[in-house]
């Protein structure tokens, strides 16, 4: 072999040698890289699952409790949740609810939420109107507003029957408000008595249906569950579909 074909032979070999190693720690850089933003992106997705303490009604917290007795022992514990199962403004320390009353009801099981807090001045009737909210009385016997039964925040829907303006005089029952607010119980009638009052909330399309029904048909308030009530659609109810469905449900 000549001297110039050795020369050349060594000059590529040394070169492709080094080509070689760059590639290598090139590959290598980006293999850890690769590895480090997993393990980053591992990091924050932990950190951003962190549960959150929130504190749950232990009991039934009624408007008007005061945050300085719900650090009893016997109203409040606190709880782990996910980030995602945390309502917004959730009350995480009792400290934030020091000089605060309850304005809206919580339930046990419950968690806290600051809007259901407020001061003195927010108690009481005026806590529960906001925006297009407003409340009406509605007068009726006991049986119909379940008088002793109803609380100041259960929620209520209206079942009622009319007659249609036709010459059949068909009857037509259906519910026709849901979740209408109880800002003021009824009270039993004294003896001799039949009418009692409740006080609703209500928006300006309720308050409408709500005094159609009351001058023109009968009806009666049904007593929602405190959570996780379900609406399910039915149609309304006629002689003939009553016939017609013997299931009752």
């Amino acid at each position: 072999m000549s001297d110039i074909a050795y020369k050349l032979r060594g000059g590529v070999s040394y070169r492709t040698r080094n080509i070689l190693i760059a590639a290598g720690l090139g590959l290598l850089a980006v293999v850890l890289t690769l590895v480090y933003v997993s393990h980053a992106n591992k990091g924050s997705a932990t950190a951003a699952a962190a549960p959150v303490q929130v504190l749950v009604a232990s009991r039934n917290i009624p408007i008007g409790t005061s945050g300085a007795t719900l650090g009893g022992a016997t109203w409040l514990t606190t709880k782990s949740f996910q980030p995602s199962d945390v309502p917004s403004g959730a009350v995480t320390t009792k400290a934030q609810l020091a000089g605060l009353v309850a304005i809206q009801p919580t339930y046990k099981g419950e968690q806290l939420v600051a809007q259901r807090f407020g001061t003195t001045q927010e108690e009481g009737l005026l806590a529960v109107l906001h925006g297009a909210n407003r409340v009406v009385q509605l007068p009726g016997d006991a049986n119909q507003l379940l008088a002793g039964t109803l609380k100041v925040g259960n929620k209520v829907d209206v079942v009622g029957s009319i007659t249609t303006s036709t010459a059949s005089q068909t009857h037509i029952s259906t519910t026709f408000l849901r979740g209408l607010l109880v800002v003021s119980a009824p009270s039993k009638p004294d003896s001799g008595q039949t009418q009692t009052s409740v006080e609703l909330r209500v928006t300006s399309s309720q308050a409408q249906r709500l005094f159609w029904l009351e001058k023109n048909a009968d009806w009666s308030l049904l007593l929602r569950p405190a959570t996780k009530a379900v609406d399910r659609p039915v149609p309304p109810t006629t002689a003939l579909t009553l016939l017609g469905d013997a299931s009752g449900k």
